[in-house]
C-alpha cells in the first residue's frame, strides 16, 4: 500500500520562505496600521523590553524600532528571514535597539515576567490565538501588553 497522502509536515517550507522573503511584509498590515496599533500602548520607556513574535523579515519590527522606545527582539522560525531582518536593522541603523533571532513562538527564549510588550502581526495563528495568549501571558511584566492581529 503506497502512502500518497502527504501531510503539511512533508511540505518543503523553503518554497514558502523563498517566495515571501522578497516581500516587505509576510502578512497583512502596513506601516500606518502598525503605528496606529502602537498609539494605543502607553507607558513604554527606553528600558522597555519588546518581543515581536513571528517577525518574518521585520517589516513591522522596523517600524516599531523607529517609533517605540525600548529594546526589541524579533523572533522568527526561519534563519533566512532573520538574515534579511538583521540586514534591515543594519541598513536603518537600529543595531542598538533591535535584533533578530531564530526561535519558535511556542518555545520562547525569554525569561518569565520580562517583557513589557509582545507584538505579533499576522502570526499568532501558527500556534492558535487562544494558546498564544495563554502561553505568552506568563512572559509579560505586570501592566504589560499583547498586541496581535488575527485572521477573521
Amino acid at each position: 500500500m503506497s502512502n500518497n497522502n502527504k501531510t503539511i509536515f512533508d511540505f518543503d517550507f523553503s518554497l514558502i520562505y523563498e517566495y515571501f522573503a522578497s516581500l516587505e511584509r509576510q502578512g497583512p498590515g502596513s506601516p500606518e496600521v502598525t503605528l496606529q496599533a502602537l498609539s494605543f500602548i502607553d507607558n513604554l520607556t527606553e528600558q522597555s523590553r519588546i518581543a515581536d513574535l513571528g517577525c518574518g523579515t521585520g517589516g513591522q519590527t522596523m517600524v516599531l524600532g523607529q517609533h517605540a522606545p525600548g529594546y526589541i527582539t524579533g523572533l522568527e522560525l526561519s534563519p533566512d528571514f532573520i538574515q534579511i531582518f538583521n540586514r534591515h536593522v543594519a541598513r536603518l541603523g537600529l543595531q542598538d535597539k533591535v535584533k533578530g533571532m531564530v526561535g519558535s513562538m511556542d518555545n520562547l527564549p525569554f525569561e518569565r515576567v520580562s517583557l513589557d510588550l509582545i507584538w505579533s502581526e499576522g502570526a499568532i495563528y501558527n500556534i492558535g490565538f487562544e494558546r498564544g495568549l495563554k502561553e505568552w501571558r506568563e512572559y509579560l511584566k505586570p501592566g504589560g501588553y499583547v498586541a496581535v492581529t488575527e485572521a477573521s
